[in-house]
């Protein structure tokens, strides 16, 4: 259809200049985008009956009104912008992290007034009386503010030159006072109030022929029928005549919906009908982008299959890995380099291109591993200082010293925007992340774009923070787009608006539901919908009418067209887009079948690929256990993993003889564990001071213990804020702690050392040695007599759990037996609630220690003589055990396994 309408508009094009007397060449011809003037071009050829033609200038709007020379020079929108922020952020009016998007809003609105030919008045206050009239309120305080602000903006900024769209504006007024040949519309879309003026202006000197498409066939009858300019007839009225009209329905073989039921669902039904079109020979397929997710997963699929898709919709900058480095960058300045941020620039393949991925790996891993013994840290000289006291982390080093070196590119203070975006390019070169992204399309894109602004922004002279300078490249790169320019396919990923006057053999339009179409742009801050008509700016209900005309002609032009709308999302109905529904419903009415035809759905599930796999699955496993080879048993054992050993023999496999122990996480906040170490260091500390604390005044006492607590919490509290609570924490013990050790002292025993490590020797029978071995938290003596105290934050009732069934927890009985002397009492000190407790193991401490000692050398001699490790951990054991995932304890079956 659209050839035929290609071929009369050349038609009337030669004809009409023939009848003016005009040159073919010297004619001006408008077209809606740049692929129908190629096409509008070709049939100019065909017409002419000649091989070589000059063709008439076939443009744009914007490109006819660029070929007229400026009046003066514009003022770039991101000039404007910057100008519009000082303003703003002078006048303190809006919340300083919102200032740049109210100033996309503002010129946003600036150009809409232009392009609509609006004039403001010249008073403030009558501006205010007109936006007062429009609301139809009187007097009112947030009228009156949009009033002065718009009207007070707008005029400071027309003191500083041309924005973009005034320029438009004066460049069409002088294409139109110039006019002297004739001028055709093929195909325009709605126009704005400026370029309707322009075209009436320039009638009055020379003919303006506009040109469309003949939308009077069946197809378009039906089209019309479901969606009037008004709703005044009944839906069941309008499909009565349309079939008294057509006796057959023109949509049946030409339009067809298919409903699916997840994003996977409709990706692959598109994936599908691209297929099938290309194996059927189309070669100009267009898939029309309503939902952006959908279309990445597409995508994804698509080239899965190696076809390319040529993507005209692009992508944000933002979402590319080129700006989130650059990003990364910035974010890491603004923080201080907070670890993560590290990691993250290190794991980065645009920067130190010089590296090979394993030493980016290898360096990254030195850092996690010197900040899960050392803790988090920020900053490149804290990370520096903690990397100095590991072994083994070249790499980490080199590689924050060059971040560190980077870092010295940019300054502190506020400086101009062309100046951020100099010492941004210059630490971005020390990182050796320019190359890089040259080499990307992205990162080309990028660059492009810095260098733009830079240029544009050469005579701004306010100066911005860096916290401001983020936000603003920030938002430049949310409004950038990437668009792969590179790539040729008959596959066009589009937008509706983009198809009009373009011939496609078939059309995929892709998110159908009512979410995504009409998709109307974002909402306006400034002036309701009643106000922005009065005025004569642009409404959702002119937005909609064009969205409606554009999906009118690509039905019209396009013969195979397929829709694909998820009809279930996260659960719940997703309606198909209304008038998609009435389109259909209508078609119901007048030739009682519908539209919608699931059957590519079908088609998509039969077309995926079967493992070729037929082999039955393997049988479902038993309980593990294990036997050690004697290289693998071990020599030596801690009082933990002994500990561990006796509550699941497994468990002590997995963790201590193949060392798969999780890793523990960086925290950023002080966790129990932490706190429980400290605890442990300011005591010693305290008890190293103080050995006998009976006689000393009990503020003495009370303000040592609370300054060396102090002291000790101090480096945390430099790093983490939340450790405030867990030095408060300790700080409000400290009372009920001195009472528990001044009583123990008067129960005899005193202080004799802590945090001691302790180590003993078992024979085997096989002739070796095992070593046991452990730190013992703290010692008390009494005469001749010991007593090992081990210092406990968790609660009183576990704790006393554990000090009664020793044969389940031996710990304790572990603790007496390392201290190879009379051991008078073995206890845990629980930290925890109103008052100090001592919680003693049930049984007689000596004995605990020679149970201990044989049960331990049973346990060994036979893992010598080839014993099990079976996975036989009670409930309470295997509710939180990291090697839960490895034993498969959920997934067993009654057999064991060796």
């Amino acid at each position: 259809m659209l050839a035929a309408f290609f071929q009369r508009a050349a038609r009337r094009i030669i004809d009409e200049c023939a009848a003016t007397r005009t040159e073919l060449a010297d004619a001006v011809v408008l077209v809606p985008n740049f692929q129908a003037g190629a096409a509008l071009n070709q049939a100019l050829v065909e017409a002419s009956g000649q091989s070589v033609l000059i063709a008439p200038q076939i443009l744009t709007f914007p490109a006819w009104a660029q070929t007229a020379p400026p009046a003066a020079a514009a003022i770039p929108n991101s000039r404007r912008t910057t100008l519009l922020y000082h303003i703003l952020k002078e006048r303190d009016w809006f919340d300083p992290a919102l200032l740049w998007a109210m100033c996309d809003e503002i010129s946003r609105l600036f150009d809409e007034l232009t392009y609509q030919a609006v004039d403001l008045p010249v008073n403030a206050s009558e501006f205010a009386a007109q936006l007062l009239d429009y609301y139809r309120t009187r007097r009112h305080s947030a009228v009156e503010f949009e009033a002065k602000l718009v009207h007070e903006l707008w005029f400071a900024l027309s003191q500083d030159g041309l924005s973009p769209a005034a320029q438009y504006a004066l460049q069409l007024g002088q294409l139109a006072r110039a006019a002297a040949v004739p001028l055709f519309a093929v195909g325009l879309p709605e126009l704005t109030r400026l370029e309707r003026n322009c075209l009436q202006q320039y009638a009055q000197r020379q003919p303006v022929i506009h040109l469309a498409v003949d939308n009077s066939g069946p197809l378009a009858q039906t089209l019309a029928a479901a969606w009037p300019a008004t709703l005044e007839m009944p839906l069941m009225q309008r499909a009565r005549i349309l079939a008294a009209d057509v006796a057959g329905s023109p949509l049946s073989a030409h339009l067809s919906y298919c409903a699916t039921y997840s994003l996977e669902d409709e990706a692959s039904a598109a994936d599908t009908q691209v297929r099938l079109w290309l194996h059927a020979g189309k070669q100009r397929i267009a898939v029309v982008v309503q939902d952006r997710v959908s279309a990445r997963r597409l995508r994804a699929l698509l080239e899965r299959g190696r076809i390319l898709v040529a993507d005209e919709t692009g992508w944000t900058l933002d979402t590319t890995t080129a700006s989130t480095v650059v990003m990364r960058w910035i974010e890491a300045l603004l923080a201080d380099f907070p670890y993560q941020d590290v990691l993250d620039l290190i794991k980065s393949s645009h920067l130190f291109p010089d590296w090979s991925a394993a030493q980016r790996q290898q360096a990254a891993w030195q850092i996690e591993h010197a900040l899960r013994r050392h803790g988090p840290v920020s900053g490149c000289e804290g990370l520096l200082a903690v990397l100095c006291t590991q072994a083994d982390c070249a790499e980490a080093s080199a590689a924050v010293s060059r971040l560190q070196a980077a870092a010295q590119h940019v300054v502190s203070r506020p400086v101009m925007l062309p100046d951020w975006l100099l010492q941004l390019d210059r630490s971005l070169a020390e990182l050796g992340a320019t190359s890089t992204l040259v080499a990307d399309a992205a990162g080309q894109q990028l660059l492009g774009l810095l260098a733009r602004r830079r240029h544009e922004l050469a005579d701004d002279d306010g100066r911005f923070t860096l916290a401001e300078f983020h936000r603003w490249l920030g938002r430049e790169l949310e409004q950038g787009a990437f668009v792969d320019q590179r790539v040729q396919s008959p596959v066009v990923f589009t937008h509706l608006a983009a198809t009009r006057l373009r011939a496609f053999d078939a059309a995929l339009i892709l998110g159908a539901d009512a979410a995504h179409l009409p998709s109307l742009s974002g909402h306006a801050i400034f002036f309701n919908q009643q106000v922005r008509a009065a005025l004569g700016l642009p409404t959702p209900a002119a937005e909609m009418a064009q969205i409606q005309a554009d999906l009118v002609q690509l039905l019209v032009t396009t013969p195979d067209v397929q829709v694909l709308w998820q009809a279930r999302s996260e659960g719940e109905i997703n309606a198909i887009s209304p008038w998609l529904e009435r389109l259909d419903s209508l078609h119901q009415l007048a030739w009682g079948t519908s539209l919608l035809d699931n059957s590519l759905r079908e088609m998509s599930a039969a077309a995926r690929i079967a493992t070729p796999d037929r082999q039955a699955l393997p049988a479902t496993g038993g309980m593990p256990q294990p036997e050690l080879p004697p290289a693998l048993i071990p020599q030596k054992i801690s009082v933990s993993a002994y500990n561990t050993l006796v509550a699941c023999p497994y468990q002590y496999f997995a963790r201590h003889v193949l060392g798969l122990n999780e890793l523990d996480d960086i925290s950023a906040e002080m966790e129990k564990s932490e706190y429980g170490q400290a605890v442990h260091a300011i005591l010693k500390t305290f008890h190293e001071r103080h050995r006998v604390m009976s006689g000393v005044p009990r503020d003495t006492l009370q303000q040592a213990l609370l300054e060396i607590s102090q002291q000790a919490f101090a480096p945390m509290l430099r790093d983490d804020y939340y450790a405030r609570a867990w030095q408060q924490k300790w700080l409000a013990r400290i009372p009920a702690y001195l009472d528990w050790q001044l009583l123990r002292e008067q129960e005899g025993w005193q202080w004799q050392d802590g945090e001691i490590p302790k180590q003993h020797d078992l024979a085997l029978e096989n002739g070796q040695t095992l070593q046991l071995y452990g730190r013992l938290d703290r010692i008390d003596r009494v005469a001749d007599s010991y007593a090992v105290l081990d210092y406990k934050t968790g609660s009183s009732k576990g704790l006393k759990d554990k000090a009664a069934k020793s044969d389940e927890d031996v710990q304790l009985a572990a603790y007496a037996l390392l201290m190879q002397a009379e051991v008078g009492q073995v206890a845990f000190v629980g930290l925890e609630g109103e008052n100090i407790s001592t919680i003693a193991l049930d049984v007689e401490p000596q004995a605990a220690a020679d149970d201990c000692r044989e049960r331990l050398s049973m346990l060994f001699n036979q893992l010598h003589q080839h014993a099990a490790l079976p996975a036989n951990g009670i409930d309470r054991v295997c509710r939180y055990c990291d090697m839960r995932g490895l034993c498969r304890r959920d997934h067993w079956s009654d057999a064991p396994v060796a």
